[in-house]
């Protein structure tokens, strides 16, 4: 399947030397069985969390364990905004973090605009986004990321 691994309530964890980071992934959550329990299955209990769910709305349901950051995508940053009032075309689980780096209850989470669309075929005032994100060590064994 093009050489990748579909985590689909399930995690992979990359190590290397003491260092681990763990990738967590969710089945959809409208259309899915999402279940974050599942996933955590078997995972180091420190280190580094990255929940990867398409809706990112999910970043205020609550977490059994804190989450280092989500990446999201869903909603297309709300893809019709206006100037100074923001998206007026979201969709359900993509309402409150529609685009962006923002905070949720379990922590930090950043939501691509992406480059397609949804629901109707138009961008306006809402460009699309590839986004990079560069992980770093920090001094205290956590992650940053730019």
């Amino acid at each position: 399947m093009g050489g990748f691994k579909v985590l689909k309530n399930n995690h992979v964890t990359l190590r290397r030397g003491e260092d681990h980071l763990t990738f967590l992934g969710l089945d959809d959550i409208l259309y899915g069985q999402p279940n974050l329990l599942k996933a955590l299955e078997n995972t180091p209990k420190d280190g580094c969390k990255i929940l990867l769910v398409h809706e990112p709305d999910f970043a205020n349901l609550p977490s059994p364990v804190p989450i280092s950051l989500q990446l999201s995508g869903h909603s297309h940053g709300g893809q019709v905004r206006i100037p100074f009032l923001g998206p007026i075309l979201t969709t359900k689980m993509g309402r409150k973090f529609a685009e962006g780096l923002n905070n949720g209850k379990n922590g930090p989470l950043y939501t691509t605009r992406g480059i397609g669309t949804t629901q109707l075929p138009i961008r306006f005032c809402c460009r699309p986004e590839l986004t990079f994100i560069t992980l770093k060590k920090s001094a205290n064994s956590l992650y940053s990321y730019t």
